[in-house]
Order: structure tokens, then C-alpha cells, then sequence
């Protein structure tokens, strides 16, 4: 059975013939209890995305100019996909649905063309960005993906495969 999230799916999977337990019920409350704040950070970015995508781009082209001239396109997808997928995973409340929908796949391209070291300063500008202009509370749910982001990206090839396993198990 596939639920709006990886824990409630396991707790269904779990409960197969019998009642949840009390304490194995709390994820669901939680859940339901930051619904509203993590549905409204989810309109915050769906409106604010392209800005927030521009501005921290912006400061990246100052850093990192050459990037921005070759590969800027792919740069303002790539950082407005991770842009949709982040709040897909804020409104899920689900950071294996984040890391296994996009972020692995994603990391492993960048990892083959050699281009993390520039994407991990691109992802800082971003948090940067992210950070100064919207609301706290909405920060607060985005910025834990956009560090799994940069730790990841930030890890070298074979640990990173090995990350991925890790998580797909």
C-alpha cells in the first residue's frame, strides 16, 4: 500500500493483521499535528521558487562566474527541480522519499561530471538565499534537505555508494 509517506507506509505494512500500538501511532499524530506549517512552507516555496532560484544564482555567478557561463541552464533546472522535491519532501514530511527520488540520482551525475565542488558552493548560496528570505518556520523544515544536499554532494564517489545502499536498506 503506498501512503502520503515512507514511515506511515511502514506502519501499514507493520500492522498487517493487527492494531497499531499507542507509540506506534505518535508518527502519525506528529504528522498530522505540523500538517498545516509544512503545507504552508509547501505554497511558500511553489510561489517563491523561480525568485529564490535567480537570487541564489546570483550570488553564485559573483563566485563562481565560468560555471554560470557554461552551465547555467542546467544549474537553474537542476536547483529548481531540487526546489519542487524539497517541498515535496517538506509537505510529505519524508526525508527517504527526498533522498531516494532525487537526490542519490542527482548526486551520481554531478559526481560523474566532476562538477560537485562548484554545486556544493551553488547549494550554500541557496541555503544563503533560502535563509533570508523566507519566513523562520518555513526555513527551519527546508534547511535540513538542503544540508543532506550538501553532505552528499560533498562525499566522495565510492562513500557515497555505499551512503546509497546504506539508505536503500
Amino acid at each position: 500500500m503506498r501512503t502520503i509517506n515512507s514511515t506511515l507506509e511502514e506502519l501499514a505494512n507493520e500492522s498487517e493483521g493487527r492494531y497499531l500500538t499507542g507509540a506506534e501511532l505518535q508518527p502519525v499524530q506528529r504528522y498530522l499535528k505540523t500538517f498545516s506549517v509544512r503545507l504552508k512552507t509547501y505554497d511558500i516555496i511553489r510561489e517563491r521558487a523561480d525568485k529564490l532560484v535567480n537570487v541564489a544564482l546570483k550570488k553564485f555567478m559573483s563566485l563562481q562566474p565560468e560555471v554560470m557561463r557554461k552551465h547555467g541552464s542546467r544549474c537553474q533546472y537542476d536547483m529548481s527541480e531540487v526546489m519542487r522535491y524539497v517541498a515535496l519532501a517538506v509537505l510529505r514530511d519524508d526525508e527517504r522519499f527526498f533522498k531516494e527520488s532525487l537526490l542519490f540520482w542527482q548526486a551520481n551525475i554531478l559526481t560523474a561530471y566532476r562538477q560537485n565542488g562548484a554545486c556544493v558552493v551553488a547549494y550554500r548560496c541557496l541555503q544563503e538565499t533560502l535563509n533570508e528570505y523566507l519566513p523562520a518556520q518555513a526555513y527551519q523544515l527546508i534547511e535540513p534537505y538542503i544540508a543532506i544536499i550538501m553532505q552528499t554532494l560533498d562525499l566522495p564517489p565510492k562513500l557515497m555508494a555505499s551512503a546509497q545502499r546504506a539508505s536503500a536498506s
